[in-house]
């Protein structure tokens, strides 16, 4: 199979399967395999250069005792519920028994960073524009981008969506301040 970066590898009863975490395409959270992944016009994939050193996302992880460690998973703030911050879903103790979470984690490439700020500027204009206060971004940037392994300091950009966040730009120049959106690694929600 090519190594796409939106494909997640699970273990389930000793068998690999691979599944599909890209919302463009058509097999999003469905099992896939060569011949999907091969003929998906919207894969992304891998570089040589970001198979061999993958960037690490510290985020807080799920205190449950049953549940395998992992540094991906947190709680949903509205419903307390454990979440897969990459894939935005609802887990469960099975569905991270299976996950090989070494999977996960690049820095998005060009089309995909031209593609997420392209969803997320069309999303907040479909909603009517809604900003966040001065207070609220400033809060976001203090305690999740900051200090994100993933978050680009100097060029004032999260590598793991690609789009542009800080503190004083206006809405097109600076995600935070689009209320529409939310952290891709599930740090902060809409």
């Amino acid at each position: 199979m090519r190594d796409c970066r939106k494909r997640q590898v699970e273990r389930r009863k000793g068998e690999v399967i691979h599944r599909c975490i890209n919302k463009q395409a058509d097999q999003y959270r469905q099992p896939v395999d060569a011949s999907v992944c091969d003929s998906c016009p919207v894969r992304v994939l891998l570089e040589k250069s970001q198979k061999k050193a993958p960037v690490k996302v510290q985020l807080p992880v799920v205190d449950t005792s049953d549940y395998p460690s992992c540094e991906f998973r947190f709680k949903s703030p509205e419903q307390g519920l454990p979440m897969c911050g990459v894939t935005g879903l609802k887990t469960d103790h099975d569905i991270c028994t299976r996950c090989a979470k070494d999977s996960k984690m690049e820095t998005a490439r060009l089309l995909d960073k031209v593609m997420n700020y392209q969803a997320a500027v069309r999303k907040w204009v479909g909603a009517g524009r809604p900003e966040r206060t001065d207070e609220e971004i400033a809060a976001i940037y203090e305690e999740h981008c900051s200090g994100c392994s993933m978050f680009d300091k100097d060029r004032q950009v999260c590598n793991s969506c690609g789009c542009p966040a800080n503190k004083h730009q206006p809405a097109l120049r600076n995600k935070l301040r689009m209320a529409t959106e939310a952290c891709p690694l599930g740090l902060f929600p809409a």
